[in-house]
């Protein structure tokens, strides 16, 4: 029989962290300057939304909001992984730390796990459900049922609306077609990112962890963690002309008030 500290063991190890020798401070310097590149690109875009009255409009908030949510996400993330990479021991106690979620804490609580040993870089709910003694069908079921609703059902009627207001704009003129399809195509390439890399993040979560190379699982997760929070402000930040001239006039204004 089982001690109680099997069934429920105090901490998670992950095991994707290799022991890379010196080459891990070329990893912490590389990982470190990406996660200041996504809080200094992202709050360029809110600061230029916050400051410029001409952007307090329903577009540029939401476009704020996103980028004040990759700032949250990264924030969530980066800290912990960072000290990781540095660590000889990558273990995190229940319920996973702050990166755990409402539905991972559940888990977490709920379910009695035979394990402790994660084949990932950070906690999310499926591998620790995996983990459990008892049968997991249902929650594999459930799971399967949440990703098609919150990935392909939104993704297919954003991509249809944005098709029809696509397909009216072709009958304007040409410079009203080039102002819809300038407005247009930043969110979907950003809707189509983000869409994208959570059916990654989800699809990876299915496999057994002998199954997939460490190095693809690993290039997979941080795809998922890295991409959408530099792709918000390169797209709005360069795509929309509203955005990018107050940022640029807001560059232009720096050095010649110090002057």
């Amino acid at each position: 029989m089982k001690s109680n500290s099997s069934l429920n063991p105090p901490y998670f190890q992950f095991t994707l962290f290799a022991d890379f020798g010196p080459l891990r401070y070329l990893f912490f310097i590389l990982c470190l300057f990406i996660y200041v590149t996504i809080v200094s690109a992202n709050m360029v875009i809110i600061l230029a939304v916050f400051l410029e009255k001409s952007l307090h409009q329903p577009m540029y908030i939401f476009i704020s909001c996103l980028c004040l949510n990759s700032l949250y996400g990264s924030a969530g993330f980066f800290p912990r992984f960072l000290q990781d990479i540095l660590s000889d021991s990558h273990l995190v106690s229940r319920p996973c730390f702050i990166q755990a979620i409402g539905v991972c804490l559940y888990l977490t609580v709920k379910l009695p796990l035979c394990g402790n040993k994660l084949n990932r870089i950070f906690c999310s709910n499926w591998p620790v459900v995996q983990l459990s003694c008892v049968d997991t069908t249902p929650n594999n079921i459930v799971g399967q049922f949440v990703a098609v609703t919150i990935i392909f059902i939104p993704m297919f009627f954003v991509l249809y609306t944005y098709l029809r207001i696509l397909l009216v704009c072709r009958r304007r003129s040409s410079e009203f077609r080039g102002k819809a399809l300038q407005t247009c195509l930043p969110h979907i390439v950003t809707f189509m990112t983000y869409s994208i890399s959570l059916f990654c993040e989800l699809s990876l979560t299915r496999f057994e962890a002998d199954q997939l190379n460490p190095s693809i699982t690993v290039i997979l997760s941080l795809e998922y963690l890295i991409i959408p929070p530099l792709n918000n402000p390169i797209v709005y930040g360069l795509g929309l002309p509203q955005i990018k001239g107050v940022v640029l006039r807001f560059l232009k204004k720096g050095p010649a008030a110090e002057i």
